[in-house]
């Protein structure tokens, strides 16, 4: 009969085997993350292109002022209008909410304030 061999890995080869095995992941791993890193000097060396192949851009004589935008303010309007469409749009949106179907004069306005538009 023919004696079967089996080879066998001593403790200390395979140790050497597991620290190949992890040495060689870890530094794999350092190699992506220098190559993520050197990533933030990309847009750089574009401007750096872009500058040399751009054309010199026209300065203006003079700076141009912008104006704000006017709000024209009604300091008598009728505040009857806004409520029944604030109460309408609440009263639309809990209908769509709930799919029950809510009345307009149940609802209270406790307080409407106006803010100014700043910018």
């Amino acid at each position: 009969m023919a004696e079967a061999v089996s080879e066998v890995t001593t403790l200390p080869e395979a140790l050497v085997n597991t620290g190949i095995g992890m040495g060689t992941v870890f530094v794999v791993l350092i190699l992506i993350s220098f190559i993520i890193y050197l990533f933030k000097f990309i847009p750089k060396l574009m401007n750096r292109e872009r500058k040399t192949e751009a054309r010199p851009v026209p300065v203006p004589a003079a700076p141009v002022k912008r104006e704000r935008p006017v709000v024209k303010e009604t300091k008598n309007s009728d505040d009857g209008q806004i409520i029944a469409v604030i109460a309408a749009a609440i009263a639309a949106q809990m209908t769509e909410e709930t799919g029950v179907p809510a009345a307009a004069d149940g609802l209270v306005i406790r307080s409407i304030k106006k803010r100014s538009l700043s910018n």
